[in-house]
């Protein structure tokens, strides 16, 4: 992968988990996973959302550039890192479009639930597949199409819904204590049916759950 690719897919801004995650107050110290270029964490940090940052990347390249944003990043996957993070040391733990490209998601999440410690907050956000261009496509034609990018990129390996998702966490032993969505503006005017449309419109589901 060339300077430019990671620029472009590893480098992305992510507003919309910013404004999910500030509301929820202020973390002392967190844990993102998956954390690419690191420029999630970079924005929490900077909005003080958390007043520290560190990261697991499997992607060298983009690690070695989460390096100039983070205060640590373990080069590697979730699994091989596990055994060298101070667990307990986070207040939140972030994988944000990171499920969905897991062998084994449940092995994931039961995994951070036993090593971090109570009262730990964990922040996912996955696609939401439910969305009328997958399902549509799907419901009528029978086509199931994988693409280069988007909710149907084809290097996930699975698939989420907002119901789905919840249940998943929760058979992990985590509690759900907040949901968001991200979609198009025009959805959330005031005089549309955001929450009969949500289901079909949004583009991703965040979820905030705690370990207790």
């Amino acid at each position: 992968m060339n300077a430019s690719e990671i620029a472009e897919y590893y480098a992305a801004e992510r507003p919309e988990l910013l404004a999910f995650l500030r509301p929820h107050g202020r973390f002392g110290a967190a844990l993102d996973v998956g954390c690419a270029a690191g420029m999630l964490g970079a924005g929490l940090l900077r909005e003080g959302i958390v007043g520290a940052c560190d990261g697991i990347e499997l992607n060298y390249a983009a690690a070695r550039h989460a390096e100039t944003r983070l205060r640590q990043v373990w080069m590697g996957s979730l699994e091989s890192a596990a055994a060298d993070v101070p667990w307990e040391h986070y207040d939140l733990v972030i994988l944000a479009d990171v499920l969905e490209h897991l062998a084994d998601p449940w092995a994931a999440l039961r995994l951070l639930q036993a090593r971090t410690a109570p009262g730990c907050k964990l922040m996912l956000s996955v696609p939401n597949v439910r969305h009328y261009k997958v399902s549509l496509p799907l419901l009528f034609k029978g086509e199931f199409r994988y693409e280069d990018a988007g909710i149907m990129d084809r290097t996930h390996l699975h698939f989420f819904t907002r119901g789905s998702l919840e249940e998943t966490v929760r058979d992990c032993g985590w509690t759900v204590r907040a949901w968001g969505s991200h979609m198009k503006g025009r959805y959330r005017r005031w005089y549309m049916p955001t929450r009969l449309l949500e289901p079909f419109v949004a583009v991703q589901y965040m979820l905030l759950a705690e370990k207790q």
